[in-house]
């Protein structure tokens, strides 16, 4: 559990800094514009490595019962992180209006997920994301972080059939990926 504790403070540490411009600038200013992008993501890349070692090698070891309609808040809190997903990637102007979409999605997601497991890695793993989105957007905003103020026309709807999409490929992938079926039919 360890190993996924590092991986959830690393990657969580590393897209802090977006948070911080003028962390960000005086990063880059030492590495270069050009070389600032990939370094951040094979960190990032490294960070996520480290978590799915330490979630496949951490023990199943309970700590609450999660409610029964748990598993349902989940599908629906997830499904909303996705579209804030889409949300982030686009440029649509709800972008501008969220503010903070993609930690809208994390805290969306890590709650769901929070309702639904009630194992300790489980804790870790979205308690520490969820945590992280949280200090994101309390530093950003003392910090004066906007999004692009660019809107473009259409990317709304754009960005609710991006997030719809891949909500449909992450339920399809989901056990391929992380190695927990998302439903279970016997």
């Amino acid at each position: 559990m360890l190993l996924l504790a590092l991986g959830v403070v690393l990657t969580a540490s590393l897209h802090l800094v977006a948070a911080v411009p003028s962390l960000k600038s005086r990063i880059k200013a030492r590495v270069g514009d050009r070389t600032y992008g990939p370094l951040f993501g094979i960190a990032s890349l490294i960070g996520i490595a480290v978590i799915v070692i330490g979630w496949r090698a951490s023990g199943f070891v309970p700590v609450y019962d999660p409610p029964a309609w748990g598993r349902h808040a989940n599908f629906l809190l997830t499904l909303i992180a996705f579209i804030c997903l889409g949300i982030f990637l686009f440029r649509g102007s709800w972008r501008q209006t969220l503010r903070f979409p993609m930690a809208f999605a994390v805290i969306f997601w890590s709650i769901g997920h929070l309702l639904a497991n009630g194992d300790l890695a489980s804790i870790i793993l979205f308690g520490g994301f969820l945590v992280y989105a949280l200090l994101h957007i309390l530093i950003g905003i003392s910090n004066g972080v906007r999004p692009s103020s660019e809107a473009r026309e259409g990317h709304n709807l754009l960005s609710v059939f991006a997030g719809l999409a891949l909500y449909g490929v992450m339920i399809q992938a989901h056990h391929a990926l992380i190695g927990v079926p998302v439903f279970q039919l016997n």
